[in-house]
Parts: C-alpha cells; sequence; structure tokens
C-alpha cells in the first residue's frame, strides 16, 4: 500500500490535476509514480520540468531509456525497474540487452560508454576520473552528452528515491531485483610492466608521467584497472580498454 496518497484529477486540487494531466500529456498514463508525487506540485512540475528539457537534448530515446533502466537498477529501485523494462520491451530491447543495460553494458559502443560514466557517476557523486573521461570521449561521447548524463543520473534518482519513500502500487509487470552483493576485494597481482595505449599515462615511481609503469601491484574491478607503483603510492585507475599490454611476475 502506498505511504502517500495516488492522487487524480478528481481528488487533487486545481494545480494538482494541471500537472496530472501534463504527465498523461508526456506519457500517455498517469503512472502510480507521479500520482504519488502530485502530494508535492513544486516537485512534480520540476521533475517533469528537467524530463521535457532532457528529452530534448542530445542523447536520443534509446539511451535515455537505457540509463533509466541502468540508475534505477543501481539505487535497486524495483518499480522504476519494472517500468523502464516494460519501456525498453515496447522499444525492441532484447531480453539479453535488457540484462546488459543493467549492468552498463551495450552493443553500441557510444552508448556503452555513455552506461559506464552514467553508472561512475551514480556510484561517485560524479567523481569521474580523467581516464574515463577520456575513455567515453575516445568512444564519441560529446561533452554536451557528459552534461546530459549527469542530468539524467538526478532525474532518475529523484525518481527512485521518491519510490523508496513512498512505496507506491507497482502498475507495471513485475521485475525483481535482487539485493546488491557486497563488492569483493579486488585481487591484487604483480605486473613487471604495464603498458598504456598511446595518449594515456600513469604516474611512476619517480613521480612522472609515463606510458608504462614497472613493478607494479595491479587489479581488476568493474572494467577498470587499479595501479600502485609502489609501496605507499596512491591507487591510480584505468579503464582497461586504455591498458595495451600486462607482463605479469613469474609468480604472480
Amino acid at each position: 500500500m502506498s505511504r502517500l496518497p495516488l492522487l487524480s484529477p478528481e481528488t487533487g486540487d486545481a494545480e494538482q490535476a494541471e500537472l496530472l494531466a501534463e504527465v498523461r500529456r508526456q506519457l500517455g498514463r498517469v503512472p502510480n509514480l507521479y500520482a504519488a508525487m502530485a502530494n508535492s506540485p513544486a516537485t512534480l512540475r520540476g521533475y517533469l520540468a528537467l524530463r521535457q528539457a532532457l528529452t530534448a537534448g542530445k542523447l536520443g530515446a534509446r539511451v535515455r531509456e537505457q540509463l533509466a533502466l541502468l540508475v534505477a537498477a543501481e539505487n535497486g529501485c524495483e518499480y522504476c525497474v519494472s517500468a523502464h523494462t516494460l519501456r525498453a520491451e515496447k522499444m525492441g530491447f532484447t531480453p539479453e540487452a535488457i540484462a546488459a543495460t543493467r549492468d552498463a553494458r551495450a552493443a553500441d559502443p557510444h552508448a556503452e560508454a555513455v552506461l559506464r560514466v552514467a553508472r561512475e557517476v551514480s556510484r561517485t557523486g560524479g567523481r569521474v576520473s580523467d581516464e574515463q573521461l577520456a575513455a567515453a570521449r575516445a568512444a564519441g561521447v560529446s561533452d554536451a552528452e557528459l552534461a546530459e548524463i549527469v542530468g539524467h543520473v538526478a532525474l532518475n534518482v529523484l525518481s527512485n528515491h521518491f519510490n523508496h519513500l513512498a512505496r507506491p502500487e507497482l502498475d507495471f509487470p513485475l521485475v525483481p531485483v535482487p539485493p546488491k552483493e557486497t563488492p569483493m576485494t579486488p585481487k591484487w597481482r604483480t605486473a613487471t610492466t604495464v603498458i598504456l595505449v598511446e595518449g594515456y599515462t600513469l604516474i611512476d615511481a619517480e613521480g612522472a608521467q609515463a606510458g608504462a609503469v614497472h613493478d607494479a601491484r595491479i587489479a581488476f574491478e568493474g572494467g577498470f584497472v587499479h595501479v600502485s607503483v609502489g609501496p605507499g603510492a596512491p591507487v591510480q585507475v584505468v579503464s582497461a580498454p586504455a591498458v595495451g599490454r600486462i607482463t605479469y611476475a613469474p609468480d604472480a
């Protein structure tokens, strides 16, 4: 049972009725999420304005849907995962593509780069590394799209978190969201040499920018390589595609 009333044009005041009519115009129906959000016209008006603005942005409809599904999965929002799974199916996404989207993967390199940035924004509060931004740009993600990714994360975090508070009745086919697993501790290995592809660098043991480092400890996690070049040295993170070759120590 919803923890906030589900309003309709008949039960709400004039402002709420106007906003719910706008929801119907944008979506063709009034999902329970919006019926609950109408308890605060200011919140619903702001949500709809941001959604409408982003719809007119650089990112296409399919990528926008992938972003919504990814962020909902990251936040464990069963309502939004269910809603966006249904919408993705109606847009022609296969079950395999939908599952991949929830894991920030896509057949299209540009879409995958967008999803990976969005996941990092979601997980780190926007603290995306220079290497991750470089990898996204190499896949064709523009500066405008990078800015829009943050906007889409914010939009969907708003709906996800609102759902967690309001708990509106699910009015889409249920797609269960398993609880997130506790992240595994990265398994570190010793590498004699880590060589990056052209255009990427790490800070070597002498503190200089270098295209290769030696006698480093490395670990793979979430599509990124964590590198430490000496005892007590800070861990540096680069995207896995930025690594050209790794030579391991014989006992690694």
